[in-house]
């Protein structure tokens, strides 16, 4: 499949354009920035084709699909013109800004029977997929509790795009969004209550602290919390009537620590830090899961 990406983001250049590179069946085949930057970012990825503006490399048949880094408040505009031009869309997250925005954008997607997929990279890491196993076997009983956090501190001395206000900015879109998608992720159930709170920065107009509350349709309580005034965290708990699953380096596992304290029981390797506690039976003092 022959790849254009739209934009010169860094987040393309440091991870989605080599990837695609590593990946077989996948060509890097255009660039669109309205930067000035495409030649210079080809010239380093060996990218053939490069353009000035996203229309004209969404006007070119060879390209296939999409990947769009945009700042948040353009992602709506440019998947439903890549979708109406027949290209296959990778879109950054989050989606969109609203719920109303999204539904349009997929609309789109369908009408020209393109797929639409949001970059949240972490969810394909094997770990998660052993949680889900875990709770499908019962290893911590029935789930009644998921709880998500994802924080980091940096600094205000320079613009950063996540402080801007018009641009879609703000932790829980940044950050928070990862809590809410890996829980869905894990539970498939449908969302019917939402409460939250939030600290919003006085200067840069957006929640830099967030918390927030989902109760699933079963009855399962998801809490969120996301900062960018905490200490460095990405980890999710799933609280189960017999057990917890608690997942380090959950969203991140690129980054995880070079070392651990493994008094609990943990496991250090390449694929994520995961602890199972809990009992399953009587005789069973504790067990535990290396995801």
């Amino acid at each position: 499949m022959k790849w254009g990406i739209m934009s010169a983001a860094n987040i393309a250049k440091k991870a989605l354009i080599p990837a695609l590179q590593r990946t077989e069946g996948a060509e890097v085949y255009a660039i669109a920035s309205q930067s000035g930057k495409e030649k210079e970012i080809a010239d380093q990825f060996g990218i053939p084709i490069t353009y000035n503006s996203y229309e004209a490399m969404l006007n070119n048949p060879e390209v296939e699909a999409v990947y769009i880094p945009l700042p948040n408040h353009l992602h709506k505009e440019w998947t439903k013109k890549a979708a109406q031009a027949g290209k296959h869309i990778l879109c950054e997250k989050p989606a969109a800004l609203t719920q109303a925005d999204v539904s349009d954008m997929i609309e789109t997607c369908n009408r020209n029977g393109v797929y639409f997929l949001e970059a949240f990279m972490y969810q394909f890491h094997p770990q998660h997929q052993k949680v889900k196993d875990l709770i499908s076997g019962g290893a911590v009983g029935e789930v009644s509790l998921i709880r998500t956090s994802f924080s980091f501190n940096f600094s205000r001395d320079n613009y950063n795009i996540r402080l801007d206000a018009a641009k879609g900015g703000g932790a829980m879109w940044d950050v928070g969004c990862y809590g809410v998608h890996s829980a869905l992720h894990l539970m498939n159930e449908k969302v019917m209550r939402v409460t939250g709170a939030a600290n919003i920065d006085p200067d840069y107009k957006v929640d830099t602290t967030s918390s927030a509350t989902l109760t699933l349709n079963n009855g399962t309580l998801i809490q969120v919390d996301c900062s960018f005034d905490l200490a460095s965290r990405n980890t999710y708990e799933v609280v189960g009537a017999k057990g917890i699953i608690t997942v380090h380096d959950a969203y991140r596992p690129d980054k995880k620590k070079s070392s651990r304290d493994n008094h609990s029981g943990e496991r250090k390797g390449n694929s994520g830090i995961c602890r199972v506690r809990g009992s399953i039976q009587p005789s069973d003092k504790n067990f535990y899961g290396s995801c």
